[in-house]
């Protein structure tokens, strides 16, 4: 049967290339809710009334800006935008409160056995190497819990940030089975397979919320719990001091038995948010050197600034890297502060001042101002009545991102 007289196409044919072809007219777009994900613009009516990132109910445990004090926002200012003289007085401040404040308060844990509760996984014959140095760090965060004696009946292990639930998992594992303790997970992202899911009914809880909006103290897991320990791994920038704020805030601080929080990506901190901005302030930090701060930490792990395919394409330029670290090795920012032999300009653009520098000076560098936002949050919770320490708890090998706060009660 065909459409009709001019036609060629029978009907089914005719059905199908108009099927197809407005598919191809059909466009994704990135979802009002979330941008992380698309749809098509034919389907979104329907995918709006399903999506995960839909406005619904809000339950009593989420209070927007809870955790955020309210204060007059910094515009942050990139780094390639800062005059190079006042990022000189910048690296400059951060040696000098390092050496003063942290150089010898910094502890690098000792390498133990992998713990109990991960060593079968971790001796998986078919085990990648990457994997396992996902494991390792969570086996010392592990270990850390247990030699500050965080451990005990009735406890609730909150995981902050939690993603895919890996360390709570192994928490569980290790702590929870009959001593009436349980993991709690927080996340503001719907992950698939996660692995509580694995302990579902036996003591494990998972939130989907934004920890700038945590009300823990209404969440039941939490209420009900005699103790409360907060727990992290890679805890993304601002993220970590909404998770403090949490953790110490009213109607919870009184349960915090104590925080072991491995940070990271500190670029990504904010000014506003920050809970160390008093306390550095105190030592002579400036919201605009810590302005600067927040651009010179990436130094730490971007390795050389270079992208694949310009090394791949010019491998000569190793060679001139490698003796500009040599010619360097003295820098004021380098290992003992030595003044450099041919100091960068004053008026030095940040990449002409980047490139006056070897990578290892610029790594030490992003480590320092690293160092030195965690020691602010450091000084907040000493105040809320923790003794508090910075530890390498894993090899720089393991993960580059590898200081940990840990805090316990007075």
């Amino acid at each position: 049967m065909f459409i009709n007289q001019s036609s060629c196409l029978c009907a089914k044919i005719h059905f199908l290339w108009g099927s197809q072809q407005a598919r191809l007219s059909d466009k994704r777009i990135a979802c009002p809710n979330d941008p992380k994900h698309t749809c098509y613009i034919s389907k979104l009516e329907k995918h709006l009334t399903i999506c995960n990132a839909r406005q619904q109910d809000q339950p009593p445990y989420i209070e927007y800006n809870i955790n955020t004090p309210i204060t007059n926002a910094v515009p942050r200012i990139l780094l390639s935008e800062i005059p190079g003289d006042i990022i000189i007085q910048v690296i400059n401040k951060v040696n000098s409160l390092y050496d003063k404040f942290i150089k010898s308060n910094i502890v690098s844990i000792p390498e133990r056995a992998i713990h109990a509760a991960v060593a079968p996984e971790f001796n998986e014959a078919d085990r990648q190497e990457s994997s396992r140095r996902h494991l390792r760090q969570t086996s010392s965060l592990l270990w850390l819990v247990e030699e500050e004696n965080l451990v005990d009946n009735e406890t609730c292990y909150v995981e902050l940030g939690a993603g895919k639930g890996q360390l709570s998992f192994y928490a569980h594992t290790a702590w929870c089975a009959g001593a009436g303790s349980s993991v709690l997970l927080v996340d503001r992202a719907t992950l698939r397979h996660k692995r509580d899911g694995r302990l579902r009914g036996r003591g494990a809880a998972r939130l989907r919320a934004e920890l700038a909006h945590l009300a823990l103290h209404r969440v039941p897991a939490a209420a009900t719990a005699r103790r409360l320990v907060g727990l992290a791994k890679h805890l993304c920038g601002v993220a970590t001091d909404y998770a403090l704020r949490c953790m110490t805030s009213e109607g919870v601080l009184g349960k915090t038995r104590g925080v072991v929080i491995a940070t990271c990506c500190h670029h990504r901190c904010e000014y506003s948010a920050y809970v160390g901005n008093r306390h550095l302030l105190d030592m002579g930090v400036t919201a605009e050197d810590l302005n600067a701060m927040l651009g010179l930490v990436s130094w730490a792990t971007c390795g050389d600034g270079r992208n694949r395919l310009h090394r791949q394409n010019n491998p000569a330029s190793d060679e001139h890297l490698a003796t500009t670290e040599t010619d360097h090795s003295n820098s004021e920012v380098g290992c003992d502060n030595n003044v450099p032999d041919e100091a960068p300009p004053a008026a030095a653009t940040h990449e002409q001042l980047k490139h006056s520098l070897s990578r290892e000076q610029r790594e030490q560098v992003g480590r320092r101002a690293k160092a030195l936002l965690d020691w602010g949050r450091k000084l907040y919770l000493e105040e809320k009545g923790f003794n508090v320490k910075l530890c390498h708890y894993v090899p720089i090998g393991v993960s580059p991102e590898n200081v940990c706060i840990v805090a316990t009660k007075m």
